[in-house]
């Protein structure tokens, strides 16, 4: 079977590609330059099986009006562009997988995946925007899946790089008061069941793909320097985090609690569905 990553060289793409490999499948990398031509976009996934859609420029950043634009290109844009490639195709995908983001829901709430109580900032509406275009893959008649991701853990990028340099700069303290929630996954998770839907052709719509067990920030804060063998002592006020990541900061100061249940309805067991062993892996863990 033959796969398109888009965003293959990205931090969950990287992951993806090498287990894929490794289980016998043969995997398109489309990057950024496949973009730049819809002829060239095209040609890289003719012939392909299944399409995931990896795009997005990272949301734990410093932003500004130059840097919210490149988020929105990154994921609806990209989309578009995808989408557009592939109904040209004269024989289509039978799937087309996105990611998405726990972003969408509004925040200090619990939600599961039927929960449409969407928030209105930023990250929100990017979000629906970004949903709305990918599930245009139902009308030229693909299977798709959608996966609202929590914060992504694992190896050598993402989320786990940057708390490390925030306690390398300093800045290894509990964000805020803490009590914002923090849903989060592993990154061996996220490949499984991505992995899992490739085969079940059941599986279709939106999915909340977060760890069962979402927690504090603070909470989360402690178990990291616990791993790293680094305390965790004080706050940090929301004014410093804001300077740090300027509007960006909302994905630090503000979440909510989000619940996997049609993942686990459906079957599926998590690997790391505790906190404190998922760090533990993912800090020990010498290669990739």
């Amino acid at each position: 079977m033959r796969i398109a990553i888009c965003g293959a060289s990205g931090f969950i793409g990287t992951y993806l590609s090498r287990a894929l490999v490794v289980d016998g499948y043969e995997v398109v990398r489309v990057g950024r330059e496949h973009f730049n031509s819809s002829e060239a976009l095209q040609n890289s996934l003719d012939g392909c099986d299944t399409v995931i859609n990896l795009c997005g420029a990272p949301i734990i950043k410093k932003w500004n009006e130059i840097y919210k634009h490149e988020l929105y290109i990154s994921r609806i844009e990209t989309t578009k562009k995808l989408l557009k490639a592939i109904s040209n195709l004269e024989k289509k995908p039978s799937l087309f997988m996105s990611a998405s983001a726990v972003g969408i829901y509004k925040e200090d709430l619990v939600h599961d995946d039927n929960s449409q109580n969407y928030g209105t900032n930023y990250i929100s509406l990017l979000v629906q925007d970004w949903e709305r275009e990918a599930k245009k893959a139902e009308d030229i008649g693909l299977r798709c899946t959608v996966f609202r991701l929590g914060i992504v853990l694992g190896k050598n990028g993402g989320a786990v790089s940057e708390f490390k340099l925030a306690f390398k700069i300093g800045l290894g303290a509990i964000p805020g008061d803490g009590k914002q929630p923090f849903s989060w996954v592993h990154i061996d998770d996220v490949v499984e069941v991505i992995k899992k839907t490739i085969q079940d052709t059941s599986m279709r719509g939106t999915y909340n793909l977060t760890a069962p067990e979402s927690v504090q920030m603070k909470t989360f804060m402690k178990t990291f320097g616990k791993a790293i063998k680094k305390p965790v002592c004080l706050n940090v006020p929301e004014k410093i985090i804001k300077i740090r990541y300027a509007e960006g900061a909302e994905s630090l100061l503000k979440g909510s609690f989000v619940m996997p249940s049609r993942l686990e309805n459906e079957g599926y067991i998590f690997k790391y569905a505790n906190l404190d062993e998922a760090l533990t892996q993912i800090i020990h863990k010498k290669t990739l």
